[in-house]
């Protein structure tokens, strides 16, 4: 609990320092190894620890989540690598394929902006065959 509080406490401060003035768009998509937290939905809730590692030079890049949640473990990212694009400050991973531990699974495109040192993500993933779409939230630098 005290996690998610620590998550929620972050996640507000990153959209309050949005509402005092508009950040610098990066000029160039993120390259290299990103680290930070995420809260993904879809039925419950888990909050994971995220690596991305994006490849700003052939477009792709690769998401993993780990234990956060002990069901962190559960969700499966397939066919990786995926295509990313950046484009108006927003970087995309393409065509996501997500095996969760509810009924459905997930596939979409997930996105969050990116200022230059730090990948705010809000998005969501349509639900693959049944149930409710996977909402992700969360940041890395």
């Amino acid at each position: 609990m005290k996690r998610l509080a620590k998550v929620a406490l972050t996640l507000s401060a990153l959209a309050g320092s949005a509402c005092i003035g508009t950040a610098a768009m990066a000029q160039t998509a993120p390259n290299g190894t990103l680290t930070g937290v995420v809260v993904a939905t879809k039925g419950i809730t888990v909050t994971c620890d995220l690596t991305i590692t994006a490849n700003s030079s052939t477009n792709t890049g690769t998401i993993a989540l780990t234990p956060g949640d002990t069901n962190c473990a559960a969700l499966q990212f397939n066919s990786q690598p995926y295509t990313t694009s950046y484009v108006g400050g927003v970087f995309t991973f393409h065509n996501v394929d997500v095996t969760t531990i509810t009924i459905g699974d997930c596939y979409g495109d997930i996105s969050g902006t990116w200022d230059g040192s730090t990948l705010t993500i809000s998005s969501f993933l349509p639900a693959k065959t049944a149930g409710p779409p996977c909402t992700v939230e969360g940041y890395a630098f």
